[in-house]
């Protein structure tokens, strides 16, 4: 019987979220099959480092200086028709590096979990060059047109709807599974808190507020809003993560605070689900990993300046479900804070239960599975679906 002996996942260090989905998945697939090789390609930044600077700093610019700009990239490669001269443009980026990449490797399956290297494969095998399956693991609560491809064998998406927004482009209803997104192994069981809340030096009778900069530390205002929050009355236990944002880290650093405000910044940080763990509130953008690992790990969330596009959507998702808040402004933050923390902590055990009710533990081994099944040749359909998507496929969900 033919088994999953290589996995070729390829992802993108645009944040950190594509790449810990793929991490997630490599360590579902390393658990229950130790004999399958899987091998990460950071797609844009082996096949063309220039492009992939290039994209990488318009994409951290723009979200920290002109997220309006964003937006409007986000929105118009939505609406790329996908037989268009652009959209073949964007499948031919590296086209000739991925064919090699396939001949030498041989893998028994690709997953994407990042849109460029679905669409460029989905060209390969539009061609005839491979009939490897390829499956695409949608990262955001977030319909995007971008994701939906030719040649894709099965799309695994975040929720029911995102299930439905990719119907709506033409996709068939059994192409999608409703996964949830997957998160590492460290985030799939609670960590032992009162050990953790030692480790750091913490107060299990204090409230504990972590502020998650992202991957880059671009959530705006983050230096402005710990100081203001610094200034809260209540005893607090603040704990700032500005990632790879040395700058950001400095400014934090050196904020003053009264003594009843117990304030410890990080970097970059590995061991994030031990922060999660020992906090009762997370304020941070919408990162469609960093959200579902806070809902794995049942954290309550206070939403603030989401990226627009894929974020905005995400909130949405996040709020509908009763597991955060957004705060529009600065004021807001500070308010909510205040009261979910110190005025209304009950507030907080009922979004602890909500998270219950929409996290996905198993999504990574279900991932697995159903690779290890599209390499024994269950194919899901045939994929020359596309033909029935191009007229549909572009637009943003609403």
């Amino acid at each position: 019987m033919t088994r999953l002996s290589r996995l070729l996942i390829l992802s993108a260090s645009y944040g950190d979220g594509h790449q810990q989905a793929a991490r997630a998945v490599e360590a579902a697939v390393n658990a229950s099959s130790p004999e399958t090789d899987v091998q990460i390609l950071d797609y844009l930044r082996v096949v063309h480092p220039t492009i992939d600077w290039m994209a990488k700093h318009f994409y951290i610019q723009s979200v920290k200086y002109a997220p309006l700009l964003y937006d409007w990239f986000y929105r118009g490669t939505s609406q790329i028709p996908p037989t268009s001269l652009i959209q073949r443009q964007l499948n031919s980026l590296g086209m000739e590096d991925l064919a090699e990449t396939l001949a030498t490797y041989r893998p028994d399956a690709v997953l994407a979990t990042f849109p460029t290297p679905a669409g460029v494969l989905s060209a390969l095998k539009q061609q005839g060059r491979t009939t490897v399956p390829l499956t695409t693991l949608v990262t955001d609560h977030a319909v995007h047109s971008q994701w939906i491809h030719a040649g894709t064998d099965l799309y695994f998406v975040p929720s029911h709807y995102v299930r439905e927004g990719l119907i709506a482009r033409g996709t068939p209803p059994g192409a999608i599974e409703v996964t949830g997104i997957p998160v590492r192994p460290s985030f799939q069981v609670m960590p032992n808190r009162p050990q953790l809340l030692a480790k750091y030096g913490l107060d299990e009778h204090v409230p504990t507020l972590l502020v998650m900069g992202g991957a880059y530390g671009v959530l705006g205002d983050i230096g402005i809003l710990c100081e203001e929050i610094a200034r809260c009355s209540e005893r607090l236990q603040l704990l700032v993560v500005t990632g790879r944002n040395d700058r950001l880290l400095q400014q934090v650093s050196m904020i003053e605070t009264e003594p009843h405000i117990h304030m410890q910044v990080f970097g970059f940080v590995r061991e994030i689900h031990e922060l999660m763990a020992v906090s009762d509130l997370m304020l941070t953008k919408a990162g469609g990993l960093t959200v579902s690992e806070a809902v794995a790990l049942q954290l309550p969330m206070l939403l603030y300046r989401p990226i627009p596009g894929q974020e905005i959507q995400n909130s949405a998702y996040l709020v509908k479900s009763g597991v955060a808040r957004w705060a529009k402004s600065r004021d807001e933050v500070v308010e909510q804070v205040r009261q979910l923390l110190f005025n209304s902590p009950e507030t907080l055990e009922i979004m602890r239960k909500k998270a219950l009710s929409i996290r996905r533990l198993d999504a990574a081994a279900v991932i697995a599975d159903r690779l290890q099944a599209l390499a024994r040749g269950n194919t899901v359909y045939p994929s020359s679906h596309y033909a029935t998507v191009t007229a549909k496929s572009s637009g943003v969900a609403h």
